[in-house]
């Protein structure tokens, strides 16, 4: 299907067409003649000219030899299928139904967007529509929708199944310097819609990204396979309403249609390689992100500013990102800003130019920087000091822009106006806030991964953590249970306590774990046996596990082993951390090996008391799992708080302690058992 005369039709006919500027026909015709020059051919029962443009009573009275590429109606819905049948027999196969009325009302509206939807079928017309606002091409000088105002040339295209958003997005990018290459307006799609739009831009030439603002879906599978194709050469984001059930019920009053899933959409959208967005404020600055010509994903960030708070703060923003990372600049760039900057500067990243920096210190940043090939972008920081050469800043941009990505983040409001307004007369964008250009980078990254950042190993570090040491078992066993919280099990010194030992603990299976200050981690290290039975496996565990420990930590200090019976239920941990500020730090989460990689925590202040504890409990995600699901009994929550409240006085009364970590805990409805700890001194 060509799509070609929905953007640039020579002639078009506007049915509906009107003198009154009041009237969505005198704006349909305002913003066609405002454009490039074309045939137009207003169809009006009580105007015999409009704006120049000689009228028709009818589009029969059209002369037979103008072919006419387009019709454009915004009469009253009821006479849509008599003016869409006249299109028809008068040859005219692409048509725009502004006019509304139809499925969004009810059964009456549609009943007669079906009949709109077969006549047009009939005739071999191509119809957008109805309810919609019309299309756009910049690039065409072409606007046909009743839009206040044509946005600047750029290459986004905007597909959008709401009007409304459509004309605030498209006034919000004249403001801020956002071109567009086409924008269409869906509207009800009773027979184009998303798909075949799509299909069309996939080979667009003036198209280098698109939006897409959603409420419903034609065909999913043609969708994943339209946005996996487009997504290897062009990003697509995606802002879908309708997420929450109360949002798919407002989808059905303003549409009449039903909306997918919504994890099911997430996913599918993932799996082809589109962005998808929550809000309107970052789907609108990842456009703005596509303005500066960014399309593909950038990671190492460096941050050049004349201001240091303002620079922290993004600083934060790309380390606790996903995807984005600060690099690390090398002692040779370092030298060579400090060479060009003042004393007080600081050469690290960020890179503070000081807050007296006129452009030309900038320049001579920008020089260096721009230069280092592990930098993928800078995101340019200025606040507006007494000195500060705002539009002489704004005009680097613009020049060394052609080396590397530059982001723009001038913070202000008159004061940095004249910066602005040089960004934007070069076809260039602002970022109001660090926080929207760290999230539209973050977006368009998604999915990458990000390495993990290391420290340098610093001698005070090094210091401060010989000084730490792992508590012993015993000591620690002893210190635990005067405040309530006795790990399970029995220490073994030697292998001859074990039939003793498993005398007391009664039927198994048992656990034995390997008790050393020196291995942390005992599943990694082979100092953990399971699912034991009785005595004889139990000594071949012992030895099994003595073996791979000489192997593997020769060196490793062994205080015993440990034994225990093994139980199920729910695995949790609880912990405290010491801060350098607040003090003690209580925490509860879901627990076992996974719990450094599911993170599904809360945290306390201590003190606590049981109160606290138990709203502590009820605050992770994890809450319905141990409140019972399917039948389950909830757990023991209040021997859980008593584990809480006696590690907070544990921590206000052992200033020495540093660190506890109670992993697992294993919670029943009858009971708790600590059945791993450690405490770090």
């Amino acid at each position: 299907m060509n799509l070609n005369n929905f953007f640039n039709p020579k002639t078009i006919a506007v049915i509906g067409a009107s003198a009154d500027k009041n009237k969505v026909g005198y704006a349909l015709m305002s913003n066609l003649c405002a454009g490039s020059k074309r045939t137009i051919l207003p169809i009006s029962l009580s105007e015999s000219e409009i704006l120049g443009c000689k009228t028709y009573k009818a589009i029969k009275e059209i002369p037979g030899e103008i072919s006419v590429d387009l019709a454009i109606i915004a009469v009253r819905s009821d006479i849509v299928p008599e003016i869409v049948n006249e299109c028809g027999e008068r040859g005219i196969k692409n048509v725009i139904v502004i006019s509304a009325g139809f499925r969004e009302i009810g059964e009456s509206g549609i009943i007669l967007e079906n009949k709109v939807r077969e006549i047009a079928d009939k005739h071999g017309i191509a119809l957008l529509g109805p309810n919609c606002l019309g299309t756009i091409d910049l690039n065409a000088e072409y606007n046909g929708s009743f839009g206040a105002k044509n946005p600047g040339k750029g290459n986004i295209a905007f597909l959008s199944q709401s009007g409304a958003l459509g004309t605030s997005l498209l006034d919000m990018a004249i403001k801020e310097g956002v071109g567009f290459s086409k924008f269409i307006s869906l509207g009800n799609e009773a027979q184009l819609s998303e798909i075949e739009f799509l299909e069309y831009l996939a080979g667009d030439n003036d198209t280098k990204a698109v939006l897409i603002y959603l409420e419903k879906l034609s065909n999913g599978k043609r969708f994943m396979e339209l946005l996996s194709e487009i997504t290897k050469t062009k990003p697509v984001v995606i802002l879908k309403a309708g997420r929450s059930q109360r949002g798919m019920r407002a989808v059905m009053s303003h549409t009449g249609s039903l909306a997918p899933e919504d994890s099911i959409f997430s996913a599918a959208i993932r799996q082809s390689g589109a962005i998808a967005v929550e809000s309107i404020r970052e789907f609108f600055n990842l456009a703005k992100l596509f303005q500066l010509g960014i399309t593909k994903p950038l990671k190492n960030i460096a941050i050049v500013t004349n201001g240091g708070g303002p620079s922290v703060v993004t600083a934060d923003l790309v380390d606790l990102s996903r995807t984005l990372q600060m690099v690390e600049l090398g002692d040779g760039v370092k030298e060579s800003l400090r060479k060009v900057l003042p004393p007080m500067a600081a050469v690290g990243n960020p890179i503070d130019i000081i807050g007296d920096a006129l452009a030309t210190r900038y320049e001579e940043a920008l020089k260096i920087v721009t230069s280092e090939s592990g930098i993928d972008a800078i995101i340019l920081m200025l606040t507006p000091q007494m000195m500060t050469e705002v539009e002489s800043t704004a005009k680097l941009v613009v020049q060394y822009r052609q080396k590397k990505p530059i982001i723009p983040v001038f913070l202000g409001g008159p004061t940095v106006q004249a910066g602005l307004d040089c960004l934007k007369e070069n076809g260039l964008v602002n970022f109001h806030f660090p926080k929207d250009a760290v999230e539209a980078l973050d977006s368009l990254a998604h999915g990458e991964t990000k390495k993990q950042a290391t420290l340098p190993a610093h001698s005070s570090i090094i210091k401060q953590a010989e000084k730490e040491r792992m508590m012993g078992y015993e000591e620690m066993s002893k210190l635990l249970s005067e405040y309530g919280i006795a790990p399970a099990g029995i220490l073994l010194k030697e292998k001859s306590g074990l039939p003793e030992a498993i005398a007391r603990l009664g039927n198994g299976p048992f656990a034995m774990k390997v008790i050393s200050e020196d291995i942390v981690h005992k599943t990694d290290a082979g100092a953990v046996s399971l699912h034991i039975n009785n005595l004889g496996e139990a000594g071949d565990a012992w030895h099994a596990m003595d073996e791979r420990i000489k192997s593997a930590l020769p060196q490793a200090r062994i205080e015993g082993v440990l034994i225990q019976k093994m139980s199920s239920g729910r695995e949790i941990i609880i912990g405290m951390k010491r801060d350098a500020v607040f003090g003690p730090t209580i925490l509860f989460g879901l627990g076992g090996i996974f719990a450094e990689a599911i993170k599904d925590t809360s945290l306390r202040v201590a003190p606590i008391g049981k109160d606290e504890a138990l709203k502590m409990m009820q605050e992770i995600k994890g809450a319905t799992i141990l409140n019972g699901m399917r039948g389950e009994k909830p757990v023991h929550f209040d021997s859980l708080a008593n584990i809480l409240t006696g590690l907070s006085r544990l921590s206000i009364e052992h200033p020495e302690i540093k660190e506890i970590d109670l992993n697992p805990v294993i919670a029943t409805a009858d009971e708790v058992l600590v059945v791993d700890a450690r405490v770090m001194v």
